[in-house]
């Protein structure tokens, strides 16, 4: 017999079939750990655990190693367990823990085979997603109608927008009847953690599950729209990008960005999301898209502010850090064909970053000054790092953290968060972030 769980199949034995006759019935609570507070918090029902194992054979055409990485990285999936394409009880399983036992090896090393045993719990899916998880569809609470199975929420903190996929279970099947498009909006709620409103960009179907992908722009930001085409002459910056977000639908706030006057703008066959990058660029602001609000800010404000929080890397912690710092460029020279601009970073080294600009320079003095918040953001992420905690629900990209390193001190100090992914599932935070220079 074939049995299968979500990305993982294998052969079980028919002495199973007898085991799920007297399955032990006993309702649990499920609990999760919170990443601020340490607490074990509620967050649905479980009810009756399922323990299962098998043996996986080199000569059988398994590759153990791979077998073994991908049991790890199913830890705390939810999904329907089938025995021969048939879905064992309507019910989905928690896949909450994977042991290896018996291993048999060759003298060089290789794994010829090995035990693996896998233990599940039962998730009710009646009364839909569970916890604290709510999932609003155009502003409708779809969350019992729904099973979550996956979902992660990406913030972003430079001029990329963030991002949410969602895999669930289509409990009373509506999705078909909504047929939802890219000017429909998806929001999840997790405790204080909040996406915002959220585009959808497409839903599709996978082995009975819904696979919903949303960013926090519109479909036409990110498209080259004719009647955009525009040119501005002594404008003020934040005008421009005021005009930009309104008509995508979106409100303007600004943080420390200086509201020049610029002599001239063009905006010519080039998306609304791609020209507000390279103008951010340019006047050194870098921007983040949040529930319908353009919000404009200045990464050097955020890097001389106080932090919104300190967090501890404990010892046992997947640490990643780069430095790149050899890279650094030591000066920008840019250049548009009739104007160029160059900038110093004063920091003895001899790499030069070259430009070649499309767009219009005034003089040389604002071709000085778009050097220097080019060369400004090339240097700005040469030491970066990355680590995963409990889920920290208050966190979000763009922000200034104070880093505790008990295991190496040296790191100690503010970071700028460049990205943070919540896992609302496996309440799991991805913490992404850069060394301040």
């Amino acid at each position: 017999m074939l049995a299968k769980f979500y990305k993982l199949e294998w052969d079980i034995s028919p002495k199973y079939l007898k085991m799920f006759e007297n399955w032990d019935s006993q309702l649990s609570l499920k609990t999760t750990k919170d990443g601020n507070s340490n607490k074990q918090t509620g967050n649905g029902s479980e009810l009756r655990n399922l323990s299962l194992s098998y043996k996986a054979i080199s000569s059988a055409g398994v590759n153990i190693l791979k077998e073994l990485e991908t049991v790890r990285s199913m830890l705390g999936v939810i999904a329907p367990l089938q025995i021969n394409e048939k879905r064992l009880f309507s019910t989905l399983f928690l896949l909450t823990d994977a042991q290896t036992s018996n291993f048999s090896i060759t003298p060089n090393g290789q794994i010829v085979s090995c035990e693996i045993s896998l233990s599940f719990v039962e998730i009710r899916v009646g009364s839909g997603t569970g916890g604290s998880l709510k999932v609003l569809y155009n502003d409708i609470d779809i969350t019992k109608d729904i099973t979550v199975i996956e979902c992660e929420h990406e913030m972003n903190s430079e001029d990329k927008p963030d991002e949410i996929k969602i895999k669930f279970a289509d409990n009373n099947h509506l999705w078909d009847g909504w047929n939802p498009n890219n000017t429909d909006t998806i929001k999840v709620i997790d405790g204080i953690a909040k996406t915002g409103k959220m585009y959808i960009q497409s839903v599709l179907p996978e082995n009975g599950y819904m696979n919903l992908t949303g960013t926090s722009i519109p479909d036409k930001m990110r498209k080259v729209i004719k009647e955009n085409n525009k040119s501005w002459s002594n404008v003020k910056f934040l005008q421009v990008i005021t005009e930009i977000a309104g008509r995508n639908g979106l409100s303007l706030e600004s943080h420390d960005v200086e509201n020049r006057t610029i002599p001239f703008i063009e905006q010519e066959n080039i998306s609304d999301l791609k020209f507000l990058a390279e103008k951010c660029e340019l006047e050194g602001c870098s921007f983040v898209v949040y529930d319908g609000k353009l919000v404009l800010y200045s990464p050097e404000a955020i890097e001389k502010s106080t932090p919104v929080k300190t967090v501890t890397i404990k010892d046992d912690t997947n640490y990643k850090y780069d430095d790149n710092s050899i890279n650094a460029y030591g000066a920008c020279e840019i250049d548009n064909g009739s104007m160029a601009g160059y900038a110093s970073a004063e920091n003895k080294n001899e790499n030069v970053f070259r430009k070649i600009l499309k767009g219009y320079i005034d003089n040389e003095t604002e071709g000085n000054l778009y050097a220097k918040n080019i060369l400004a953001k090339m240097n700005r992420s040469l030491k970066t790092g990355s680590f995963q905690t409990d889920i920290m629900r208050d966190l979000s990209a763009a922000s200034l953290v104070a880093l505790n390193t008990p295991g190496a001190t040296s790191n100690n100090g503010n970071v700028f968060y460049t990205k943070v992914r919540h896992d609302y599932v496996k309440k799991k935070t991805n913490h992404y972030f850069r060394f301040l220079a």
